[in-house]
């Protein structure tokens, strides 16, 4: 076989393995959703705290988001699915509102997972942040009991059943590709791939 043959069919095989399929790798939202920002792709990731895939996720998936032209717009979203669940909502809202989140994000996944704390919980969540070192808890926690932060978590609880979210993590792109999760390795392959759909789509 010819050398510049044998390249064009391995080349054509490399595109083949890296496509995305609707149903296998990805599947459309029942209601699309509008973005924030339509000269951009938006990549929401529904997390909770309490979910061990989200944790065990977070590292490649936040290496991930670092690494993207800025006509991409990533962000979390803390799901509610039920009352118990709202502390999370809270305490996520009281991080980005704060801008403690780079600091606290990841010790408080820590103390969810691993600890064994219930952070959802205002007591333990109180008891747990006064001990976080360089963290002006007692300013934190006005703003975890403020009105503002309750409009967030009442938010939390709407996005959640707007997007129709029923497992975690589940990430969503441009308000209407919802990635079927697998490894977190997969998972920004397929993000990457549905970046570069949703670019293509925005030209035509």
């Amino acid at each position: 076989m010819k050398k510049w043959l044998l390249m064009m069919l391995l080349a054509a095989s490399g595109m083949a393995n890296a496509a995305i399929e609707l149903g296998k790798d990805y599947t459309l939202l029942a209601t699309p959703q509008p973005v924030a920002d339509p000269k951009k792709v938006e990549v929401i990731e529904f997390f909770s705290y309490h979910c061990i895939h989200c944790y065990d996720d977070d590292a490649t998936i936040n290496a991930w988001a670092k690494k993207q032209a800025k006509d991409v717009s990533f962000r979390k979203e803390q799901i509610v699915w039920q009352k118990g669940m709202e502390g999370f909502a809270r305490m996520f809202a009281t991080f980005k509102a704060t801008g403690t989140f780079d600091k606290l994000h990841g010790p408080a996944f820590d103390a969810q997972i691993k600890q064994r704390a219930n952070l959802a919980d205002p007591e333990q969540f109180t008891a747990w942040i006064k001990q976080q070192k360089g963290v002006d808890s007692a300013k934190l926690l006005k703003t975890y009991n403020s009105f503002g932060i309750n409009a967030q978590v009442a938010r939390a609880t709407q996005i959640t059943r707007d997007y129709r979210i029923e497992g975690t993590p589940t990430v969503i792109v441009d308000g209407k590709y919802v990635v079927v999760t697998g490894k977190p390795e997969r998972m920004t392959q397929v993000m990457s791939e549905l970046i570069a759909k949703v670019r293509s789509e925005k030209k035509l």
